[in-house]
């Protein structure tokens, strides 16, 4: 019956640890939208400071997201562990 929970454990670490990297993505796919947007306006003179304080919002998620990717990392490594000892 352990293994069916450290089977499970393995399994949800994973899951969370592939869901942040997907969401890491979609924001990091945001960014490069908006900065485009924003390469664009500036070629046109505008100056648009709401867009610029979304790209550094988005930035400042992606990087906590970053940092949880590397927790959930963890959680894996230690299941897999867990499970092998």
């Amino acid at each position: 019956m352990n293994i069916n929970k450290d089977v499970v454990a393995i399994e949800n670490a994973l899951d969370e640890f592939v869901r942040i990297g997907e969401e890491i993505g979609r924001k990091s796919e945001q960014i490069e939208a908006y900065e485009a947007r924003k390469y664009v306006e500036s070629l046109q003179g505008i100056n648009n400071e709401a867009l610029h304080y979304h790209i550094e919002r988005l930035k400042h998620y992606r990087d906590d997201l970053m940092i949880d990717k590397a927790r959930a990392e963890t959680v894996v490594r230690e299941a897999f562990e867990h499970y092998y000892s």
